[in-house]
């Protein structure tokens, strides 16, 4: 088999890929975090939020803003916990530097302070 003959195989192929991947995957809200800061902050982004172990609800857009700049410690992190791992996030929200140590539990996000 010729270069120029596997060359229009292997284009033909990559471009029937990119038809899939516009296509179908368009709109669709799919994402890929690699990287272990942003697997933890997608994670804890999904949880609702309790704080000082009140069980109400606070502002999920306050929330989601102060993710997004968000950054997670893990040398002061204690991710070798079985049950519930502590992290500690430094972020920037409403103009002002806050760091926060949370507690990544199954279903909810424990705020334990700084």
């Amino acid at each position: 088999m010729s270069f120029l003959y596997r060359l229009g195989f292997y284009l033909g192929g990559f471009s029937v890929g990119l038809v899939f991947l516009f296509f179908i995957l368009n709109g669709k809200k799919t994402q890929c975090h690699y990287g272990p800061q942003a697997r933890v902050l997608n994670d804890l982004s999904k949880k609702p939020w309790v704080f000082d172990g009140q069980k109400k609800q606070y502002d999920s857009l306050a929330i989601s803003n102060f993710l997004k700049s968000a950054k997670v410690d893990f040398q002061r992190s204690e991710t070798h916990l079985d049950s519930c791992k502590i992290y500690f996030l430094k972020g920037y929200y409403q103009k002002q530097d806050w760091s926060v140590r949370v507690e990544n539990c199954k279903n909810t996000v424990n705020v334990i302070g700084e």
